[in-house]
């Protein structure tokens, strides 16, 4: 069952008021200074809620993120986002650049060379990790191990800035992804995009650097499970191969591109495969620090009975995985029930 279904499940499952096709568009207190008042629209009709109590639960990760640097880009190459990205069909015909090797922009490289097309691709230093590793999914002992539930109090600021790591390839129950698989089912993988020029792309020299970075961060996690095993005794497999996870040995700094001419190349499309924003632009409250990013401790903001789930590093390292969800909403939750006037018992 896809997760989709699994959500409609267990929405008709527990009777939960779902209301689709809503778009809220205004958040703020209403006029007795403590209700909060949410306007929004459905089905293109104005509606408008009062609350005691609101939890956030958009994330942050909604507004698609396009470097200011695209704006250089001549008009006769059709740039899109990662999140508009549907098939190689609907892209026109001609080279593709992908700027961004983290999980969204290697998974439209794979999918594109499948259709052979033409790939260029911006690399950046991603973590990455294989999809299974000795008879598991790579998730499954992560989760067992206890990987996930750092807390956010001992994180590192690299951790907490870390994008998450480049886990798996397309297809049912997914694969190990790496630069090099992608170099070897024929992309031409570069360095990260530097400037535009009028007929030039021109890219950092640390294509080997991106991809160090990348080894350097499987071999870590696989030792860690190995020391697990050994520490646990757990039953398992022995180390199995797995060409798409082995090291590139090779010094690339030889052989890159500096330079990209787009027309020689016959690029036509650009895919920015570069992340995403928060948008708070909603919300009227003043929740927010200089830099725009929402102030709370935990899931709990310094403005009475405004809560937020979802958000990285929000209580832990999974807070912003479903993986996560269930007990930072059961930690809201509970904290919100605190604040209400216990219910009365007749004797």
């Amino acid at each position: 069952m896809h997760f989709a279904e699994k959500l409609k499940s267990y929405a008709l499952r527990f009777e939960l008021p779902v209301q689709e096709s809503t778009k809220v568009i205004n958040l703020d207190i209403a006029e007795d200074g403590v209700t909060f008042h949410i306007s929004a629209v459905h089905h293109g009709k104005p509606e408008n809620w009062f609350t005691k109590n609101v939890i956030i639960a958009s994330g942050a990760q909604v507004k698609p993120k396009i470097p200011a640097i695209g704006k250089q880009l001549s008009a006769t190459i059709h740039q899109l986002h990662s999140s508009e990205y549907r098939n190689p069909q609907n892209l026109p015909e001609g080279s593709v650049l992908i700027v961004g090797s983290a999980t969204s922009g290697a998974q439209i490289a794979e999918d594109l060379l499948e259709a052979n097309r033409k790939v260029f691709l911006a690399t950046s230093a991603v973590a990455r990790v294989p999809r299974r590793y000795r008879g598991r999914d790579v998730m499954d002992w992560l989760a067992i191990m206890g990987f996930f539930d750092k807390p956010t109090s001992i994180a590192e600021p690299h951790e907490i800035n870390m994008t998450a790591p480049l886990m798996s390839g397309v297809g049912e129950f997914g694969h190990t992804i790496s630069l090099q698989s992608l170099k070897k089912q024929g992309a031409i993988l570069l360095g990260r995009l530097e400037s535009i020029g009028q007929n030039n792309l021109t890219f950092t020299n640390n294509l080997s650097d991106n991809i160090k970075f990348g080894d350097s961060f499987s071999n870590q996690v696989k030792q860690g499970i190995d020391k697990f095993i050994e520490a646990t005794g757990i039953q398992t497999v022995p180390k199995e191969i797995d060409e798409a996870d082995l090291s590139e040995d090779s010094d690339l700094n030889g052989s890159l591109h500096k330079d990209i001419y787009w027309k020689e190349e016959n690029i036509t499309t650009i895919i920015w495969s570069t992340g995403f924003n928060a948008d708070w632009d909603w919300i009227k409250l003043p929740v927010f620090d200089d830099d725009g990013a929402m102030i709370h401790k935990q899931g709990i903001t310094d403005f009475p009975g405004l809560y937020v789930v979802g958000l990285p590093w929000q209580r832990n390292l999974k807070s912003s995985l479903i993986y996560g969800a269930g007990e930072d909403a059961e930690y809201v939750t509970s904290k919100i029930l605190e604040t209400m006037a216990p219910i009365p018992v007749l004797s």
